[in-house]
């Protein structure tokens, strides 16, 4: 569980841990999203330290803050960290630093970062103004006027954060699947027997077994680090069942992997159950110390459950030792190469579109079909160019008298 930790205390902020746990925490949110949204709420202390601001006086006072200050606030939350962590040094120091005061480096977040600090920020102030309002139920007239300053702050902030620059919405140099010679030769490479395998023999099968579940069950990487021995069914009709385990007290990972999208049973094919009961019984049991936990990927040296770095590392040695593979190569672009390979299987079988978001949508965990989009890039460019270019065949136009 994440906190905001102020340097000079070591304590956990009263108001931001109230808010984290009993608001953020209370609507699902995963430890790596808690996280997140902290690291943008430390941007309101951070500019509160550059000011001498007292966040939690104002809210509590009701005096909130004054549109230039919103303003300030709004900018603030533009810069990069270490400017922003200068200004505070220079703040806070008590000798003249005037003559060696180096200059802002004039640089600006990205407008999409600006607008997640800014969101946090608001939801923050909605929260916990809104504790201090209730107090004020028996008094109607300073209720009335906290509420009236607090709405006004409100409507500011977002209103700035509106107004910021939206994210570019083509899908230029955005994450797509593997070209089909980059997928054949990861493909190629990974069997534990090629010349080419850059992995040592102690581990190939296991990472053979991890690429071949993120290729065929289009998993995200915590989900994977997540699945257990007993969420295996490796009978005649194998599956794998995707759980959600926030903050799983059985897990002794400290950054533990989490399950973003929604629990699923995903069926297994003859060779998958095959891999899977090959990876258990010849492999994971001979591990010293995998016997300790339920973990199915476990880390090869120690036996302990397999971490994110671990699992990069694997698609960071494909990467750099094996020529013909794509540099942004990851765990999550082997997901979008599932979900074009799923796209290709539908148009092949002609099933309805409403039926492929329908079922795409359970495979993939994903609450809302709007999530699709992001991964349809290379399969809409396909389509959409393939009706283009039936149009165009389909154009009989004569040519010109006179014109060759």
């Amino acid at each position: 569980m994440p906190f905001l930790v102020p340097v000079d205390t070591g304590v956990p902020l009263a108001a931001p841990t109230f808010w984290i746990v009993a608001h953020r925490r209370a609507l699902g949110r995963q430890p790596s999203t808690l996280y997140n949204e902290l690291r943008s709420l430390m941007w309101l202390y951070l500019w509160a330290a550059a000011r001498g601001v007292d966040i939690q006086q104002r809210l509590r006072e009701g005096a909130f803050f004054a549109l230039t200050e919103i303003i300030d606030i709004v900018n603030f939350c533009g810069r990069f960290t270490a400017d922003a962590l200068q200004e505070i040094d220079e703040r806070s120091s008590k000798l003249s630093r005037l003559a060696r005061r180096r200059k802002d480096s004039g640089r600006s977040v990205q407008s999409a970062e600006q607008r997640n600090r800014l969101a946090a920020i608001s939801s923050f102030i909605e929260f916990t103004s809104a504790d201090f309002l209730s107090v004020l139920a028996p008094w109607p007239q300073r209720w009335d006027h906290y509420n009236a300053v607090r709405t006004q702050c409100l409507d500011r902030l977002r209103g700035y954060t509106g107004g910021l620059a939206k994210p570019r919405r083509d899908d230029l140099g955005l994450p797509e699947g593997l070209e089909a010679a980059a997928l054949k030769r990861l493909r190629e490479v990974i069997e534990p027997d090629h010349p080419d395998n850059p992995f040592q023999p102690e581990v190939r099968f296991r990472n053979y077994f991890i690429i071949r579940l993120l290729l065929e069950l289009g998993l995200r990487r915590g989900e994977l680090l997540g699945v257990k021995l007993s969420d295996c069914n490796l009978g005649s009709t194998g599956s794998l069942t995707v759980h959600r385990r926030p903050d799983d007290p059985d897990d002794p990972r400290r950054d533990k992997p989490s399950a973003k999208t929604a629990a699923r049973v995903l069926a297994l094919n003859g060779r998958m159950t095959e891999l899977a009961h090959e990876w258990v019984v010849h492999y994971r049991a001979k591990i010293p110390g995998a016997r300790r936990h339920l973990f199915l990927v476990v880390n090869s040296r120690t036996g302990g459950p397999m971490s994110k770095s671990n699992l990069n590392k694997i698609f960071e040695a494909l990467r750099h030792r094996v020529p013909g593979l794509p540099a942004e190569l990851s765990p999550h672009i082997l997901r979008h190469s599932w979900n074009d390979a799923f796209s290709e299987t539908m148009d092949r079988k002609g099933i309805p579109g409403a039926q492929e978001v329908k079922w795409r949508a359970r495979l993939m965990g994903w609450r809302s079909e709007f999530t699709a989009r992001n991964y349809l890039r290379r399969t809409v460019r396909r389509r959409s160019n393939e009706v283009l270019k039936e149009m165009q065949d389909g154009l009989n136009i004569a040519p010109l008298e006179g014109v060759s």
